[in-house]
């Protein structure tokens, strides 16, 4: 027993290990992995730079489908914490919108503005000019107006509301877009819209009612003379064939003529007065819209990103030429 005490004690003393050796050992491994983390860290910035770098030129030469892989690569390598987040977030949003991907371009340019609130306007502004480029001018006035409920600056309220009747004026909403510019602080372009003459109407139930007594007589109302002379011409003349068939005693051939010409025609004259209304009323809109636009000159949606950027992203084009003295 005596033996097997001292070589235990031998054994302990040969190999002394200390709680303070224990402990260095530990600060040394933890140093060496806050190095590796640091290099990891870096390299990923690194690489994030690299990718926007390369996303930049896809996007500036129209390879909008290439880009967007670039900016989603630099994205996932940028720390959220990271200032760069929020133009890692819009130049992905540009790209996507670029490429005609309004939705997903939609929910980056808006997580651009929430990670940094300045940069919510030149984002839902742009997503603005895409809406408008593709006729959506609804999407467009909801991205405006959503910005305008959180705006508190006066200058900026008028120029979003500005923006708002243009795109109200090109719906056809002339007295919805002169009181828009009377919010924008443009009296002088509200009173030209409201003094503008009145655009020609014709009213689609009036139509109806006129081919409805007389055959042909509301496509005339509605401006189109010779489908409205058609249609008097065919009714009538297949009313009188049919009455002197049925004279006759021929009520065959009076059914027949009736079934195939009378009520054809009758019908479709009213249908045609109908859709002939509308469509006047259509041109006519149009018309009134081309000669108050060239007064009221369409918002520039992209200055802002433009000035972020340092190059142009635009709907018909993708990219194009760098931008010369940035504002």
């Amino acid at each position: 027993m005596t033996l097997l005490l001292l070589l235990i004690l031998q054994s302990a003393m040969s190999n002394p290990v200390t709680e303070t050796e224990t402990s260095s050992a530990d600060s040394r491994g933890l140093a060496g992995a806050s190095r590796d983390s640091s290099t990891v860290l870096r390299s990923a910035q690194n690489d994030s730079k690299v990718e926007v770098a390369l996303g930049d030129s896809l996007l500036k030469h129209g390879f909008d489908a290439e880009a967007v892989q670039e900016f989603r690569r630099s994205a996932w390598l940028t720390d959220p914490a990271d200032t760069s987040a929020d133009l890692a977030h819009l130049r992905l949003g540009l790209s996507l919108a670029a490429g005609k991907q309004l939705s997903a371009a939609a929910q980056e340019l808006r997580s651009a503005g929430q990670i940094t609130p300045e940069l919510a306007e030149p984002a839902q502004t742009a997503l603005a000019g895409f809406y408008t480029h593709g006729g959506r001018y609804d999407l467009a006035t909801f991205e405006l107006s959503d910005l305008l409920v959180f705006t508190r600056d006066s200058q900026r309220r008028a120029t979003l509301n500005s923006a708002i009747g243009w795109l109200r004026l090109q719906e056809g909403d002339v007295l919805s877009a002169a009181s828009s510019y009377d919010l924008a602080g443009r009296p002088d372009v509200a009173n030209l819209l409201r003094s503008a003459e009145a655009a020609p109407h014709r009213s689609p139930t009036l139509a109806a009612v006129l081919s409805t007594f007389v055959p042909g007589s509301g496509e005339m109302y509605a401006g189109r003379t010779g489908p409205g002379l058609l249609a008097f011409a065919v009714t009538t003349g297949s009313l009188v064939w049919a009455v002197t068939a049925a004279k006759s005693d021929d009520w065959v051939s009076a059914s027949v003529i009736v079934s195939t010409l009378f009520w054809r025609f009758y019908n479709g004259s009213r249908a045609n007065a109908v859709a002939f209304a509308d469509e006047y009323n259509s041109s006519a809109r149009h018309r009134r819209i081309a000669s108050l636009t060239p007064h009221v000159a369409e918002p520039d949606w992209f200055v802002g990103t433009d000035s972020l950027l340092g190059y142009k992203v635009r709907p018909d084009t993708g990219a194009t030429d760098s931008v010369a003295g940035l504002r």
